[in-house]
């Protein structure tokens, strides 16, 4: 039972720390792509920097490791590399940061679920359905405007936080049958990120990565590459070890509040009333969906 009870605890800080990472990269993505920044240019700073730093890791134990099922290699790499990455910069381009908080997480448990039942044979609860119609509920009172004006692009950055949710939830669902250690897959996924990011930026030149202010390039220099790619991918690869794919989801829970007050606060992004509540739909549903019943023996416990 001790043990049982530090590995939850551990598993309950690293998902609330991952809640708080995750909120701040978002608005300091959204601040970047707004301001000076290029998504490619964002990509290679969160990428970047932890491959690099984490290559001798990489030197050491190999690309992947023997005792796991090679065909894994791809969904992780690509679920949480550059391609989440990319989409989601892309997005907050077009869409306010409380979308990005609301939708990217908020629609991250129906995915895995959906994931999970096709190819790990996972059945969600009654009490999963219901959170799910409470997040597509709010995605509904989140996007509903913007998909009303759709001379406006704020729809196109929902779409595309949507699609990245769906594609982090490749790399939730197969880090759990990988067997990989949270510094491994890091490392992995960040430099084959970079390596893939860098020909993208040769071709899309006049980026102006070298030609930002030292000031911006330092704030996204530890947002993107410290923060987010090694401390956010870290603590959610460990809140998965710990509490498993659904229960580690139930951070994105906090992410909206966070993401919403930081964009108010800090780029004067005041929401909407439609948009406060599709948030708030969007974290009770993913509190109840992500959060499913204990197992009967844990209930002994």
């Amino acid at each position: 039972m001790p043990e049982f009870r530090q590995s939850y605890a551990i598993g309950i800080a690293a998902a609330l720390a991952a809640a708080a990472i995750g909120a701040g990269w978002q608005v300091a993505t959204r601040f970047g792509v707004t301001a000076v920044f290029a998504p490619i240019d964002l990509a290679l700073l969160r990428y970047g920097v932890p491959g690099l730093l984490l290559m001798p890791l990489l030197l050491r134990r190999g690309l992947w490791p023997t005792q796991a099922p090679g065909w894994l290699a791809a969904p992780i790499v690509l679920g949480a590399g550059l391609p989440f990455g990319l989409v989601a910069m892309i997005g907050a381009g077009y869409a306010p940061v409380a979308h990005m908080g609301a939708l990217l997480p908020g629609t991250m448990p129906i995915f895995t679920a959906a994931m999970a039942a096709c190819f790990l044979g996972e059945r969600p609860t009654r009490r999963r359905i219901a959170g799910f119609a409470a997040i597509v509920a709010g995605v509904f009172a989140i996007t509903g405007d913007s998909l009303a004006d759709i001379g406006a692009a704020t729809w196109r950055g929902d779409l595309l936080f949507i699609a990245a949710a769906a594609i982090w939830s490749v790399y939730t669902v197969a880090y759990r049958r990988s067997g990989l250690d949270p510094w491994h897959s890091i490392a992995l996924i960040s430099l084959s990120s970079l390596v893939a990011a860098i020909p993208i930026r040769i071709w899309l030149v006049g980026t102006g990565l070298p030609d930002v202010p030292l000031a911006a390039g330092l704030v996204q220099f530890a947002a993107q590459g410290m923060l987010a790619g090694l401390g956010g991918t870290w603590t959610f690869t460990l809140a998965i070890r710990h509490l498993g794919a659904g229960r580690a989801a139930l951070s994105g829970a906090l992410v909206p509040v966070l993401s919403t007050l930081g964009g108010a606060i800090l780029l004067g992004e005041l929401p909407g009333a439609t948009v406060i509540l599709g948030v708030g739909l969007t974290i009770v549903g993913t509190t109840a969906a992500a959060w499913p019943a204990a197992p009967q023996s844990e209930r002994g416990r």
